[in-house]
């Protein structure tokens, strides 16, 4: 375990996925690699945020692990299968759903508010992005992954015995920095979900929404940049040795 005064915000996340509540209340990104190599002290230093405080809190949930979400201690049949199954669904599905309703708000307001024009391109480009890094996931990587944890299990998964990963996790970090670039234009475009104070419903459903999908895609990106792919790694690595 890391030195308490050393430990960043990927280690605490990783402890505990319960962290993410905490770090989302003081603007802290868990999810973003640029965070990994700097303590959780250092950086409420830089950013002028109350280490002690935050670390009071985090506290508070030790011995609050919550079972069914300690994700890095699955195997990783089962940490890909949530993904596969659970997570990939959810956010194809209510992605579709918020383009199609950011659409149905531009032809209703579109006259009138000349920012939803800008917002509903914004949640194209990101559902588009999206999809690819699903298919890329689905068809490329997973196999690899799982052929790698459990060879006897997925033999037709097997690829040419040399480095494969380094490439593919490099294309899929760029997307996750892709995801962050247009999610931030979109709470700025947005004021952070809180556009206006007498929208309608349909608007008001959207932002909503779109909360919802950015905590939903910080944990997708944690699980993926913190607990699978330097599994993945080292697995690959070890496998490519004998």
């Amino acid at each position: 375990m890391n030195n308490l005064n050393t430990k960043t915000v990927i280690d605490f996340m990783v402890e505990n996925i319960a962290a993410a509540e905490v770090f989302q209340k003081y603007g802290i990104n868990y999810s973003n690699n640029s965070n990994c190599n700097i303590s959780l002290q250092n950086l409420c230093q830089r950013h002028h945020l109350q280490y002690e405080e935050i670390l009071k809190e985090l506290n508070l949930l030790k011995g609050k692990v919550p079972y069914l979400k300690n994700y890095n201690v699955w195997d990783l049949d089962l940490l890909i299968n949530f993904l596969v199954e659970i997570d990939h669904p959810f956010k194809k599905e209510n992605i579709l759903f918020v383009e199609k309703l950011a659409n149905k708000i531009l032809t209703i307001h579109g006259k009138q508010l000349s920012e939803v024009e800008k917002l509903a391109d914004l949640i194209q480009k990101i559902a588009i992005e999206i999809q690819h890094h699903i298919t890329i996931e689905e068809n490329k990587l997973f196999p690899y992954i799982l052929f790698l944890n459990s060879p006897e299990k997925y033999p037709e998964n097997k690829l040419e015995k040399k480095p494969f990963l380094a490439d593919v996790l490099k294309k899929l970090e760029i997307q996750h920095k892709t995801f962050f670039t247009l999610w931030n234009q979109i709470k700025e475009h947005t004021n952070h979900y809180q556009l206006y104070a007498d929208i309608d419903n349909n608007f008001k459903l959207l932002l909503y929404k779109l909360k919802q999908f950015e905590e939903k895609l910080h944990n997708h990106i944690h699980i993926e940049n913190n607990i699978l792919f330097p599994k993945a790694l080292e697995l690959e690595k070890n496998y490519l040795k004998n």
